[in-house]
């Protein structure tokens, strides 16, 4: 009897070793197949249909005359810029409902280039007229939607 006990307990500490053993390598297999599953789902996007992505509008590009300013110096001395300018627009439609508008865009363009100062266009002044202009045409054009206001031509003598 006392010999049979020792045998016993043997193979039960070892088959605790080997349950633990298990236990892990299952664990092991389920974590590399979940890996696996997330793998296919999130980095294959072949595998899924795709949503289309909506289109935006048509943008519309329009062209502002280049104009020839004077800047206030403070000085009495006339220094000039020249700039031109487009807009971008929502829809092709609007381009007939801007050209009367014309005139109104262009004596803004006018009204603020003509209270800066020389010095104000350097550095981020660029980004501040630009903003300024932008607020300004958007105002005149006001149901219309303006995106954007880009600078083609901007020289300071």
């Amino acid at each position: 009897m006392t010999t049979e006990t020792p045998e016993l307990e043997t193979p039960a500490k070892g088959g605790g070793k080997r349950r633990i053993i298990m236990i892990a390598a299952i664990l092991c297999v389920l974590l590399a197949g979940g890996g696996a599953f997330a793998w296919q789902h999130f980095h294959h996007p072949a595998s899924h249909p795709e949503k289309p992505i909506p289109q935006p509008e048509k943008l519309t590009i329009i062209t502002i005359p280049t104009m020839v300013s004077n800047l206030d110096t403070g000085e009495g001395r006339a220094r000039y810029i020249r700039i031109s300018a487009r807009l971008q627009v929502e829809d092709s439609k609007d381009t007939a409902k801007i050209g009367p508008l014309m005139p109104q865009i262009q004596d803004a363009f006018q009204t603020c280039l003509h209270g800066m100062r020389p010095e104000e266009l350097s550095g981020a002044g660029i980004y501040r007229l630009r903003e300024t202009l932008l607020a300004q045409v958007s105002n005149i054009l006001a149901p219309l939607p303006v995106r954007d206001l880009f600078f083609v031509e901007l020289l300071v003598q």
